[in-house]
């Protein structure tokens, strides 16, 4: 899963991105929340803009070409509805094995990764997410770590890198949003996961990456993460992001 990962402190603090990343993450975590949040708005509200100046595309069963999704009343700003890609209804016909075949082959060849969610596994990424809504995420790259922050709202959660955050603080473009669609979670105990991405910043492996460590911290509990979790949203300054490589170190041998 990942490469190159360093086995001890020392290689560590070596890593190219180390000495640019440590005082961006510090400088960061003293920020205010409400910061971050307003980015995440402008982002949203933006897509929520581009996504009116299309035709209703609802009544389409399934696109090759699906226009963006359109907002519902009553939901929350950038929160994507299912119908805008499928047609629910007729996908409530089909059986749970038959679903994830309709989804998989639809974003199959296509700059999205998706997914087929068990609805306890949902409800587990749900109940941490409200408890832990924001996170900080080491990408692997050739000369080291790209960190990235993601935080949840209802259910999607959006992604930034940390470069680009510092660069242009409110109006710093989420990269990555990954969004979850509940409409089928109680009569088939599935959610479909979709995420969407600048492929010019964020690559759809990235992208299947950064949803892989997604669920490793929401939806395990192996204490470490749970430890990082709360140390990054309760108290920042017991936080260590050289702790997030180590982890994902940790991660790579388990594969290995």
């Amino acid at each position: 899963m990942v490469s190159g990962a360093q086995d001890d402190e020392s290689s560590i603090e070596k890593n190219a991105f180390y000495a640019k990343y440590a005082d961006k993450i510090k400088k960061l975590q003293s920020s205010e929340p409400e910061v971050f949040q307003s980015r995440l708005d402008m982002a949203k509200e933006a897509k929520k803009n581009k996504a009116a100046s299309y035709a209703q595309s609802a009544k389409q069963s399934l696109s090759d070409t699906p226009s963006p999704p359109q907002m519902k009343p009553g939901e929350s700003q950038g929160q994507k509805s299912l119908d805008a890609i499928v047609k629910t209804d007729l996908l409530r016909q089909h059986s749970v094995e038959e679903i994830t075949q309709i989804w998989k082959d639809f974003h199959k060849d296509k700059d999205y990764i998706c997914a087929v969610i068990p609805s306890d596994t949902y409800s587990r990424m749900q109940e941490k997410a409200r408890e832990f809504p924001m996170f900080l995420y080491p990408l692997p790259r050739a000369e080291g770590y790209e960190f990235f922050f993601a935080q949840f709202d209802n259910h999607c959660c959006y992604f930034t890198s940390v470069i680009n955050y510092q660069a242009y603080q409110e109006n710093a473009p989420a990269l990555l949003t990954i969004t979850h669609y509940p409409e089928l979670q109680e009569e088939k105990g599935i959610v479909l996961m979709r995420g969407e991405m600048d492929t010019k910043l964020v690559s759809v492996q990235d992208a299947q990456f950064f949803a892989n460590q997604l669920q490793l911290y929401y939806a395990t509990e192996d204490a470490a993460r749970q430890q990082l979790l709360s140390d990054f949203n309760r108290r920042p300054a017991d936080f260590k992001h050289m702790d997030l490589i180590a982890q994902l170190s940790n991660t790579a041998v388990g594969l290995g």
